[in-house]
């Protein structure tokens, strides 16, 4: 089924007492496989018992005490995006099927907006920041809330729903340091779409213009806009589903 994610990467020296074991682990898979984890890599075979087998006879540990993550390296530095939770019994990683949900564009600018091609053959599109950055796009629109009261239904429902579902993500990205990376990972929602239309996804630049609106008070143009992002997203789901019924039948 094609998901995305919003993903945070801890700097390696923050992991505290898991620390030697992170370092262990990931100077150990750029052993074996010559480079950091891919979110689009797949196991083939008995690829991942071979990979298993060697981590303990390296690191002298038992398989049901490995722990996985994803990381990332940047500056020299190791970031790392564990699969269970954190010292703050946060999780690190998000997944949603087949669409984007709305808020997470909101903690991006569209200058963060990387587009490329998968060794599958399918465009993909990541935005990058750091949590900083992310809680600080959050703060940014809290003067909204007030304005939005001023809205009629059903896009002052939508637009609450939104700022809720933000209040929640601040509150889980609070659990990491501030200079964790703060990844928003398309997947493979998109592989239905041409790799040349990605450059034109621009639903982070959107909702930044609806901001610009709603400060403006130019409720009907932000809903118009606002409704025109939903129904691309959409069709984009529809897309989705339907191929997937393709595909099992």
């Amino acid at each position: 089924m094609p998901s995305c994610y919003l993903q945070v990467y801890e700097n390696i020296k923050n992991t505290g007492v898991d620390q030697k074991y992170w370092e262990e682990y990931t100077s150990f898979y750029e052993q074996f496989w010559g480079g950091p984890t891919s979110p689009y890599g797949l196991w083939f075979g008995n690829e991942y018992s071979a990979f298993e087998e060697s981590l303990c006879d390296h690191m002298q540990i038992q398989k049901k005490d490995i722990k996985q993550c994803l990381f990332i390296k940047e500056n020299d530095e190791y970031y790392i995006c564990p699969s269970e939770e954190n010292s703050k019994n946060k999780l690190y990683s998000y997944l949603v099927n087949n669409v984007v949900p709305l808020h997470w564009f909101l903690l991006f600018t569209e200058e963060q907006k990387k587009v490329f091609k998968t060794h599958w053959g399918f465009g993909a599109i990541h935005y990058a920041s750091t949590v900083k950055s992310g809680l600080e796009m959050i703060k940014d629109g809290d003067d909204l809330k007030a304005l939005i009261n001023d809205m009629e239904n059903p896009a002052k429902q939508t637009f609450v729903k939104i700022f809720d579902e933000l209040s929640i993500t601040a509150n889980w990205l609070s659990g990491f340091k501030t200079d964790s990376i703060l990844i928003l990972n398309y997947g493979d929602l998109l592989a239905n779409l041409p790799p040349a239309s990605l450059d034109k996804e621009d639903s982070v630049s959107i909702l930044s213009d609806i901001k610009i609106l709603i400060r403006e008070k130019s409720f009907s143009d932000s809903e118009k806009l606002l409704n025109f992002l939903i129904e691309r997203w959409l069709k984009i789901e529809f897309s989705n589903k339907k191929s997937e019924s393709l595909s099992a039948n």
